[in-house]
């Protein structure tokens, strides 16, 4: 009877445990862009010609502002991430009821 018990108890945990690892892990929103934006010595936001602005990954992204910072020290550089639409995985219905 222990030894049951004790299978039911380990399942349980499995179980929720799995359950809240897909609900956590559902609205995970990776950054597709990474954007560099330009700021003068009057703080506004100006483009400058020859500055690559648009990366895909977070690490090219801040390379690319430190030797921006060396080429033009007059100029501020910063990061912009560009979060993506959140789209909602399509989930079990169990629970809900048609409303036709």
């Amino acid at each position: 009877m222990k030894k049951i018990l004790d299978k039911f108890v380990t399942a349980f945990f499995v179980v929720t445990l799995g359950i809240l690892w897909y609900c956590s892990s559902k609205y995970q929103v990776k950054q597709e862009q990474y954007k560099i934006i330009i700021y003068d010595v009057f703080g506004k936001q100006v483009k400058v010609d020859g500055v690559r602005t648009k990366f895909s990954t977070y690490k090219v992204a801040t390379n690319y502002i430190s030797e921006y910072q060396d080429r033009f020290p007059h100029y501020n550089f910063s990061m912009a991430a560009e979060i993506p639409e959140i789209k909602r995985r399509p989930s079990l219905r169990i629970f809900k009821k048609n409303q036709m």
